[in-house]
């Protein structure tokens, strides 16, 4: 295994997905990929005011999941002094689009990713029920193996 594409959102099941990610790219000598979707909301916009505000929470939320990479950053560096490893590849990634699972899919897809790590739930727990979750969406329709971590 050389490449895993770790799916993260900032909520604490994907902190576990994610430290489960670095303990096996750390094992596997693997690089590791983080990626975070940010998502577009499609909205009828009728004035330059309202196209100007929707951009700036779209920078906003940018600049949340760059934040939370971040801190992804950090744990694994100390997974490395943990585990007496250091020097694995390791990467950050931010999409964005209206289905997390869609980027999250094509992406792993693209760039031939040997493993998708992904936590069972995400922030929008509650959403799963109506509309289906990312994790459900991601296991059926990734053509790359996926690790789900409860």
């Amino acid at each position: 295994m050389n490449k895993i594409l770790v799916a993260i959102d900032g909520s604490i099941s994907c902190n576990k997905a994610a430290k489960e990610a670095e303990e096996l790219a750390l094992l596997c000598e693997s690089s590791v990929t983080f990626i975070t979707v940010v998502p577009l909301k499609f909205k009828l916009i009728t004035s330059k005011k309202e196209l100007v505000e929707e951009d700036r929470r779209t920078e906003q939320r940018k600049q949340e999941a760059n934040e939370f990479l971040d801190e992804c950053r950090k744990t694994y560096k100390k997974c490395e002094v943990r585990m007496g490893k250091k020097g694995l590849d390791i990467n950050m990634v931010v999409k964005e689009g209206s289905s997390p699972a869609e980027q999250i899919c094509a992406f792993a897809e693209d760039n031939e990713f040997d493993l998708i790590v992904i936590a069972d739930k995400g922030k929008s727990d509650v959403k799963k029920f109506l509309l289906g979750s990312t994790t459900e969406k991601v296991v059926r329709h990734a053509k790359n193996s996926v690790l789900v971590v409860k």
